[in-house]
């Protein structure tokens, strides 16, 4: 790439080393169609790379002053907001720290944005955690939400802030209502069954499944959901709450037993459910399929293709990893 060219867009990226957002930075360092975006990362910790499309920075986007020194030196054209510091089973422990973490840390990035006339937001909301549990069957966009965490509780508080700025400051924003996400980059030990599972088998350690493992959820592959957000921000579709999804739900024992067809040294214990868990849901996709052709991943082959990336992890886990690759 030519160190001289013009960049269309400026897009901060909020959460550019966890799970999605490494999967957006492996996306655009691939992509010649999205090769004149740049994204500037902020990140807690330091990241080596040497992609002219990638700057990353350290730093808390809690911190209004870091916010106010970026968005000063850059003329940011949207925000991808992919960060949250809490999951739905940590979130409870202590709902001060998840509503100072992650709202009152939102609603001081949506003011920065207002002030320095940024006015496109891409927010990642969970499809599972503000709904909570649900008897009905596909659930759409306008079903009345329960949530049964804080982390439920906040994500839709943040959604209900961002249409609120739209309204008053108008900025714009495209909220993703995402399902369960697995596959390539992610890490965490506490959330995402299949990546879990896979790990765990991989290192010879017991699985633990909350319940009886009957549950039932919609699960995207990881690949699929990054090209379904890019293809809705190439048609410019703003100012919409969408879910996505595979529209497909498929039983825990199930995917355990897909994944044992591979690696047959898993093993499970099963213990108690625990009440931050949405035990069963499925996203209806309508609106989303009304927005483009979106194809998905094979189910079987995206947990292939995630063992695969497991492998990887175990034996090559910095070279593998996409800011440190670039």
């Amino acid at each position: 790439m030519n160190r001289f060219m013009q960049f269309k867009e400026t897009i901060l990226l909020l959460g550019g080393n966890g799970f999605i957002g490494s999967n957006i930075i492996n996306f655009i360092a691939k992509s010649d169609e999205f090769s004149n975006y740049k994204f500037v990362v902020l990140s807690r910790s330091n990241v080596i790379n040497t992609n002219e499309k990638f700057d990353y920075v350290i730093g808390d986007y809690g911190d209004k002053n870091v916010l106010i020194s970026l968005f000063s030196k850059w003329n940011f054209t949207k925000v991808f907001h992919c960060a949250t510091s809490t999951t739905p089973l940590s979130s409870n422990n202590n709902i001060i720290r998840d509503i100072n973490g992650n709202l009152i840390a939102t609603i001081g990035l949506l003011d920065v944005m207002k002030d320095f006339g940024c006015y496109s937001i891409i927010y990642l909301s969970s499809g599972g955690a503000v709904y909570g549990e649900k008897k009905t069957g596909k659930i759409s966009e306008d079903e009345i939400c329960y949530p049964v965490s804080s982390y439920g509780v906040v994500k839709l508080t943040i959604e209900n802030y961002i249409r609120l700025y739209k309204k008053q400051f108008g900025i714009n924003y495209l909220i993703l209502r995402v399902s369960n996400p697995f596959g390539k980059f992610h890490a965490s030990e506490n959330q995402g069954i299949i990546n879990i599972a896979v790990r765990r088998a991989l290192r010879g350690q017991t699985v633990e499944v909350w319940g009886d493992g009957m549950q039932s959820k919609d699960y995207i592959f990881a690949d699929d959901l990054v090209d379904i957000i890019f293809q809705l921000i190439k048609k410019g579709i703003t100012n919409k709450t969408i879910n996505v999804g595979s529209g497909e739900i498929y039983e825990l024992n199930g995917i355990l037993d897909i994944i044992r067809n591979h690696l047959p040294s898993l093993e499970v214990k099963y213990v108690d459910a625990i009440k931050t868990d949405v035990k069963d849901f499925c996203l209806d996709i309508s609106l989303m399929q009304s927005l483009g052709d979106f194809k998905f991943t094979k189910f079987e082959e995206a947990i292939r293709q995630t063992i695969l990336f497991e492998k990887k992890q175990l034996g090559l886990n910095k070279k593998s990893h996409p800011n440190k690759s670039i």
